[in-house]
């Protein structure tokens, strides 16, 4: 019983969903827009909402973020992409999550051992479209996972897994983009390796939710960007959605340097944030950008920062 609430409290830290700590947010910008960049071209972290907008990709972008979070959690994402000849672009791009120690608990609420946790992704993206903005991509992502149960590691609990996602961009006109992705589209299995030091090895799978996120992105007369994007989950087991909801982003150019952003999701969730770019060389602007995450009463507040500069 123990075994199985580590397990458990470890996975709901996650919202439940094998993997969910990915759709958290791998930017500030992404999440001061409640992540509803499936149709929005930004040349740094662009793969990771959608593998077709490397159609769009111009020239060598890194971009490293850092998500500084209440509860002893912390998010870290490196990213680099390159355009290629004829349209096209290459990314790889890693992200990290961890939860410090935190205390475990036993079927009668007594603690038991320190416990803590980590999630390892990396993606290697394509994309490849024409020169009006329609592209197609795909992503291979490999996830790493494990649960810690005391300093001494005795108990272990490992998953990992490589899964593939599709996207797709069409655009309407210079201004109005609209994007498709599905998620977990191929081999969406997360295998678990229990060692729990009795010298025999306990696997069990775990399968990720089909995801469905279609959206578009509209430039505003020059002013602002505005995003407007639908996800869908669907189950595993009878093929129908089972959670579905529209996130909203805007973001409002104060100047060319300068950008103020906001973003909803159903289930009253709003960010906040901005984005600022320091010209240091004319071969050599870096972006500084913001977000403000207030999370409920439980979760306290986080500050996240992401730094990306790209070689023009």
């Amino acid at each position: 019983m123990r075994k199985i609430i580590y397990i458990v409290l470890f996975i709901s830290c996650l919202n439940a969903n094998p993997g969910s700590s990915y759709y958290y947010g791998h930017s500030a910008r992404s999440l001061s827009l409640s992540s509803a960049l499936v149709a929005n071209q930004y040349q740094t972290f662009q793969s990771i909402s959608n593998p077709a907008l490397l159609s769009q990709c111009q020239n060598t972008n890194y971009g490293l973020s850092y998500f500084m979070m209440s509860q002893d959690r912390s998010i870290q994402t490196f990213y680099f992409s390159r355009g290629l000849p004829g349209n096209a672009g290459v990314s790889i791009a890693i992200l990290r999550t961890t939860i410090g120690e935190f205390m475990g608990k036993d079927s009668f609420n007594n603690p038991t051992r320190g416990l803590s946790a980590s999630d390892y992704y990396g993606l290697l993206s394509f994309g490849l479209g024409d020169n009006k903005k329609n592209g197609i991509g795909l992503s291979m992502r490999i996830h790493y996972s494990n649960l810690y149960v005391n300093e001494l590691h005795i108990d272990k609990h490992t998953g990992s897994s490589i899964t593939v996602d599709f996207g797709g961009t069409f655009s309407l006109s210079p201004q109005w983009q609209i994007g498709l992705k599905v998620q977990n589209a191929i081999n969406p299995y997360l295998t678990w390796d229990i060692n729990l030091g009795d010298g025999l090895s306990h696997t069990y799978d775990e399968q990720y939710p089909l995801m469905l996120m279609l959206g578009s992105s509209l430039e505003i007369y020059n002013i602002g960007n505005f995003m407007l994007q639908k996800d869908l989950y669907f189950s595993n087991e009878t093929n129908k959605v089972y959670n579905h909801f529209f996130r909203f982003g805007y973001e409002h150019f104060i100047s060319e340097q300068f950008k103020l952003r906001a973003g909803f999701q159903e289930e009253n969730k709003f960010h906040f944030g901005f984005g600022y770019e320091f010209n240091l060389t004319e071969r050599l602007p870096l972006i500084l950008d913001y977000s403000l995450d207030l999370g409920s009463e439980n979760e306290g507040v986080s500050h996240l920062f992401s730094w990306s500069f790209n070689l023009k």
